[in-house]
């Protein structure tokens, strides 16, 4: 067995052309780290067979899907298909608004910026890849300072959505978890508009941030990169925050649309509250891209799970929305990247670089 072990190792360095054992040592964490992605994925499809395991035959699932392409069911699933490019379009609205300090960008060159983002953001925990790929159909000279950017834009689409959602999830603790809900109701009423009116304030004051940063020796280098937050207004990142609500709304309405397509009718006090739950634990709960499906197909059995009885149809919802608005978008970013190597070459003269002044 070491014999083998050490064989396999020989063969690794050798095709990885690896001359250093240093590198060598790298390499196994991020190994360990993708095999414990693998393992958390499996447990998670494993748990949604689980809860379908003699609760659904193969016929339900073909039952359902050929139900969303018959008759006005079919219409549902092109609105939601339409909103697709609505969602994404919002999106490339805010990433233009905010580098306006930085870079000007023309529309389609922020959607395809917005885009790639999407690509690298399918291989990164929690997404955090998206920044890195935004940045690269960006001028050198602003990468990183296009991050702090991009930064700020996740912080309001994060800000609408937990604003937005949190609302679904405390209505749906009150009517399906009595026990004691009125001590905790009030108690979320009263603490949750403070701390959302707190964090909004700290929303507002993101031009203080490289100040703050420059008062610790740690921090200070990092200071320079936030120094295009001075340039936002407060004016933009109230249209940014507006149009990230308007994307929760976008979503909020594809995921019922989907919902009817496939033969689940939930009037919309309901569906706000419960895709707002999913929406909300989905938000908070940390993920890996190899897991993500799964996580999304556990929450919808869960939380729809108390008002239907049709989990095939809550599985086909939930999958056709994670297609359209991820696996879609990040397939479109990668033929961009694919099919334009260099940074600038697809973008031609709609690039309009501006210089950023720093207030002292």
């Amino acid at each position: 067995m070491p014999v083998c072990c050490y064989c396999l190792t020989r063969c690794v360095v050798k095709m990885l052309k690896l001359s250093d054992k240093q590198q060598l040592f790298q390499i196994f964490p991020k190994i360990g780290a993708f095999l414990v992605k693998l393992l958390i994925a499996g447990l998670l499809f494993y748990a949604l067979y689980h809860q379908l395991a003699g609760k659904v035959g193969k016929t339900d699932f073909g039952v359902a899907a050929s139900q969303a392409v018959a008759g006005r069911h079919i219409l549902y699933l092109l609105a939601a298909v339409v909103l697709v490019g609505v969602n994404w379009g919002i999106e490339a609205l805010k990433w233009q608004r905010l580098l306006l300090p930085v870079e000007r960008l023309a529309f389609k060159d922020a959607l395809g910026s917005v885009l790639c983002g999407v690509s690298f953001s399918m291989i990164t925990p929690n997404r955090t890849g998206e920044y890195g790929g935004r940045i690269l159909t960006l001028q050198y000279a602003n990468k990183w300072q296009a991050v702090a950017m991009a930064l700020s834009g996740s912080f309001a689409q994060l800000l609408a959505n937990v604003g937005c959602s949190v609302s679904g999830f405390v209505a749906f603790c009150y009517f399906f978890f009595p026990a004691g809900r009125q001590l905790w109701f009030t108690v979320a009423t009263i603490a949750l508009p403070v701390l959302f009116a707190v964090v909004l304030y700290c929303f507002f004051r993101l031009n203080l941030l490289p100040k703050a940063l420059l008062k610790w020796r740690k921090t200070a280098v990092i200071a320079q990169f936030t120094q295009p937050l001075q340039q936002i207004s407060r004016a933009t990142l109230a249209v940014v925050l507006v149009l990230s609500g308007g994307r929760y709304l976008v979503y909020l309405f594809q995921y019922w649309l989907l919902l009817s397509a496939f033969g689940i009718s939930l009037p919309w006090a309901q569906s706000w509250m419960l895709i707002g739950s999913i929406f909300f634990v989905q938000t908070i709960v940390p993920s890996v891209a190899v897991a993500e499906l799964g996580i999304r197909g556990n929450l919808a059995l869960y939380f729809l799970g108390f008002v239907t009885t049709s989990p095939a149809a809550i599985l086909w919802a939930a999958c056709t929305l994670w297609v359209l608005n991820l696996a879609l978008p990040a397939l479109a970013g990668l033929v961009i990247l694919v099919l334009t190597p260099g940074s600038l070459a697809w973008r031609g003269r709609s690039l309009q670089p501006i210089a950023v002044k720093v207030k002292g």
